[in-house]
């Protein structure tokens, strides 16, 4: 009896034996092959850095950045084993105990309430199976699970795992995850950190923080018991982490840092590379973006927006919801500006509910809406736009004031003048509501922003800060539609001020003295001139030139000014300085080349009665930075757009304001009056903590002591006095009955006025009398005085150079300039 139970058992042994190798060939000639492990290639994200090599942005399919073993933590390893594959180091790839107790289980519960797949398995099944749930693909899981420990390490199966296992929120891998949760690299993960992730591969979204964190933290205590009991933890390290609060503040989702400048990098990028490379190979990308000053650049345009919009009162408009996202369960930071929802309208104040968060918004905080009645203004369920003044986390309560989002736009750029990188980009009030970068893609009227490019072309010729010109009436006659008509140029206070030298007139942006300077250099020269500085957009080869009425970038103008700023050299700008594989392997490298572009001396000259703008003219209020700084101002027509670019010797900076559809932004309204203030806000945090420098000082250069009304000699010390600076061989002589200029107001700044004018914007100007010949290039001649008053009715009060376009006079609707 015995002997016939023997040979059923060995019979049927042999059966399952041989169905077993039946199965197995069946199944296992169809199975991908498990070396291609070695050449595995996952995709991976292209990383972006600052000019200081730290992470800012990255771009992806699937957000990856592949690390060894050796960098992640012990303690995230043991906690991802805990949770996830106990006898990982026990089993051979497979854990027969492990999928039995999985199949009671979810039977008993009547769902799939837990897995029973190793972690060899999970690898297998993501690298090479598809995620269909049948017997047939769990078989093949099996046996390629068996065959990949054959062939691989644990420590290497646990590293890909760990570098290709998703935690949510586009982050596949730990350190992808560790950046995405904490800001932080997997090696600077705490015990507490670790935890968290180890228990968001079984279920992301449902263990998320960052959706609910109540839950997120329910599943790290779990997975920190999990630790005690497989013997990684004490139970006293288990408690203090479970006792480690969480920092709310971290778990948002994070807005893009510099959209508008990453835009401008991945637009560049895929242009070279292409979108497949740029999106899966991992590329790393060097830029010169600095996040402080970036950070500035931003909090100063669109603080300033802000503020200006509300001179026009409250306005009532949809919330760019979309745009922003919900707070939802997050941790609201002071100075945050973020939708909320009105609750209940209150005799005094507007209850507000702001996520998990309630708050009040005191009538009394609202005279700028010029709302007679604000109650009746908020109806309940209203969505409001609020910044957050202080967080009660023990009441979740918070302090409220009421914000509106600007109807005007803006732009903002910084850079580097010696070698020309690109340090900070805000190409619009919000990335979210408008893509249209405005700081490289707007053409916009500079108004006087253009002038120093005039005076640059009369230094250049041998003209000097202390050459006086007649600030007087002129008019350019012209015909329009068969009918003679007169363009008469006018200052922003109306007046003129008699003899002027060109330093008190870009000091004060005098119109009429610049056009007569502009007549004078001609304007060929200042086409020249505006083109070897890095002016490349169209420019209208007319009288108006000198007011700026030709439409240039941002981008255009604040690199022209490095040249000011760096002593005549120019460099391009640029905002990629490498780019390297995954590995490190340099693929591109950018290596700035500067120019000459303009002659030191003329450079400096021109810098330094730049400064004057900010020391006693229409830029005064930067005088509060209170360290070397030259710029100017610039208002276009009918204050449609205004503008302020300053520089140090290694930072140039300008800020442009305006509507998208032009507009008045109001007849008060100048560079100096908006932008400048935005200028001052960011050069204080650019500039903090760095030493002041000034502009040095080229060969060639003379200093003068000099009457700063007159531009005469005078003696060092005495009332009035300044050290004006010359091209060696323009130093001006005493004249003998000089004729006193006018002392000017400190004024604001000075819009383009003219007469009112017929309404077709241009015409030809009749040919002009023969000219004079010009000067040599190489002549410095001395101080001249040039006076032009109205024409005569039978000649053309004005002479220009000859060039390849005929010279037209704008008919300009009175435009505002200065």
């Amino acid at each position: 009896m015995l002997l016939v139970g023997g040979w059923s058992a060995l019979i049927l042994l042999a059966f399952g034996l041989s169905l077993a190798t039946g199965l197995y060939v069946a199944f296992r000639g169809d199975l991908p092959d498990p070396a291609g492990l070695e050449a595995y290639q996952p995709s991976l994200a292209t990383i972006l850095y600052t000019d200081q090599d730290e992470p800012f942005h990255a771009f992806f399919e699937q957000r990856r950045i592949l690390v060894p073993l050796s960098r992640m933590p012990t303690h995230l390893t043991e906690a991802v084993l805990a949770v996830e594959d106990a006898h990982f180091y026990a089993h051979r790839g497979v854990s027969p105990r492990a999928m039995l107790r999985a199949l009671v289980t979810n039977v008993l519960a009547g769902r799939r309430a837990q897995g029973g797949s190793t972690i060899t398995q999970q690898l297998a099944r993501r690298l090479f199976l598809t995620p269909e749930k049948s017997v047939v693909r769990k078989i093949r899981e099996v046996l390629l699970a068996v065959e990949i420990e054959e062939r691989y390490s644990k420590a290497k199966i646990l590293e890909l795992y760990l570098n290709l296992v998703y935690f949510g929120h586009g982050a596949y891998g730990v350190e992808a995850a560790a950046q995405t949760y904490f800001h932080k690299s997997v090696s600077d993960l705490t015990l507490p950190e670790s935890a968290l992730l180890a228990g968001l591969p079984s279920a992301p979204t449902r263990f998320s923080p960052i959706t609910d964190p109540d839950r997120a933290r329910r599943r790290r205590d779990h997975v920190l018991d999990r630790m005690v009991k497989e013997g990684f933890l004490t139970g006293d390290q288990a408690d203090s982490a479970k006792r480690t609060p969480f920092d709310e503040t971290l778990f948002t989702r994070q807005a893009t840092s510099a959209p508008y400048f990453v835009e401008h990098v991945r637009q560049r990028l895929e242009d070279t590379y292409g979108a497949s490379t740029l999106y899966t190979s991992g590329l790393k990308v060097y830029t010169t973006l600095n996040l402080k000053m970036q950070r500035a650049a931003e909090e100063a345009l669109v603080g300033g927006l802000r503020e200006t919009d509300k001179r026009q009162g409250y306005r009532p408009a949809p919330i760019q919801t979309t745009a922003r996202g919900g707070i939802g369960p997050y941790t609201p930071r002071i100075g945050e500006v973020l939708p909320g929802t009105v609750l209940r309208v209150k005799p005094t104040a507007i209850e507000v509910q702001l996520g998990r968060y309630r708050g009040e918004i005191a009538y009394a905080s609202l005279k700028w809406t010029k709302l007679a009645k604000p109650g009746a203004a908020f109806t309940v369920g209203r969505p409001v736009l609020v910044r957050v003044l202080a967080v009660n986390e023990r009441t979740l309560t918070v302090a409220l004031a009421l914000e509106q989002d600007p109807e005007l736009e803006g732009a903002f750029l910084a850079l580097d003048p010696r070698d020309g990188s690109i340090k900070a980009m805000v190409g619009g009030y919000d990335f979210g509501r408008s893509k249209f970068n405005r700081a490289v893609q707007a053409r916009r009227q500079p108004g006087s922003a253009f002038k120093p490019f005039v005076y640059a072309a009369a230094f250049d010729q041998g003209l000097t800060p202390s050459t006086i010109i007649d600030d007087a009436p002129i008019s350019f006659p012209t015909t329009i539609g068969g009918e003679e008509v007169e363009w008469a140029p006018e200052n922003f206070d109306r007046e003129f001020h008699g003899p002027t030298t060109l330093r008190r007139a870009l000091e004060n942006s005098v119109n009429v003295v610049t056009i007569k300077l502009l007549e004078e250099v001609g304007v060929d020269a200042v086409v020249k001139m505006a083109r070897q500085v890095g002016i490349k957009s169209d420019l209208r080869r007319e009288m108006a030139l000198a007011l700026g009425v030709s439409e240039v970038t941002l981008l255009e103008l604040v690199s022209a000014y490095g040249v000011f700023a760096n002593t005549g050299v120019r460099a391009e700008p640029f905002a990629i300085r490498k780019v390297t594989d995954n590995q490190g392997r340099l693929l591109t490298q950018h290596f700035p080349t500067p120019q000459q572009a303009m002659a030191p001396e003329t450079a400096y000259v021109l810098t330094n009665v730049m400064k004057g703008v900010i020391e006693r003219g229409t830029g005064a209020r930067a005088k509060a930075l209170q360290r070397p700084l030259a710029g100017k101002t610039g208002t276009s027509a009918d204050a449609a757009d205004v503008w302020f670019v300053g520089f140090t010797p290694s930072l140039v900076a300008g800020v442009w304001v305006g509507y998208d559809r032009k507009r008045s932004l109001g007849p008060v309204e100048t560079g100096a009056r908006l932008a400048l203030p935005m200028w001052i806000t960011f050069m204080r945090e650019a500039l903090r903590g760095t030493v002041p420098q000034d502009f040095p000082i080229p060969e060639g250069v003379v200093a003068v002591p000099v009457d700063l009304q007159t531009g005469r000699p005078a003696q060092p010390g005495s009332r009035g006095t300044i050290n004006e600076y010359f091209a060696e061989g323009t130093e001006p002589e005493e004249p003998e009955e000089p004729e006193e200029p006018e002392e000017f107001e400190e004024l604001e700044e000075a819009k383009v006025v003219s007469a009112p004018p017929p309404t077709t914007p241009v015409a030809e100007v009749p040919p002009p009398p023969p000219m004079p010949a010009p000067r040599p290039p190489s002549s410095r001649p001395v101080p001249a005085t040039i006076t032009l008053g109205p024409s005569s009715t039978d000649s053309v009060p004005f002479t220009i150079t000859p060039g390849p376009a005929p010279l037209i006079v704008p008919v300009l609707p009175r435009p505002g300039n200065r």
